[in-house]
């Protein structure tokens, strides 16, 4: 088996393990996230923005008014858009640490 073979195995294995384990919000928008591609500190400023208590009741709100808030507030084009960054962003933390 080549390097590139077991690297290509190490992020499979990592992925499935990920998978199995549920990853917090504040795991994945971190504050140096949220200061980087947001106009907010941190994610409990983004939230209190919408007017949401915690991320189910942001998760809660019509995708209209999520994706129409996350265009004007940040650097995304949508919540999809943030959400495939954040984890993007973790992965790649979690992959620099193995």
């Amino acid at each position: 088996m080549n390097s590139e073979d077991l690297f290509k195995l190490r992020l499979e294995m990592m992925a499935q393990k990920q998978a199995k384990q549920a990853v917090a919000y504040q795991d994945l928008f971190t504050p140096q996230f949220m200061q980087t591609n947001t106009k907010f500190a941190n994610f409990n400023f983004f939230m209190k923005a919408l007017k949401v208590k915690d991320f189910e009741a942001l998760t809660s709100l019509p995708s209209t008014k999520l994706d129409s808030f996350v265009k004007a507030e940040t650097e995304f084009n949508n919540w999809e858009q943030m959400q495939a960054a954040a984890v993007n962003g973790y992965m790649t933390k979690i992959l620099n640490q193995q």
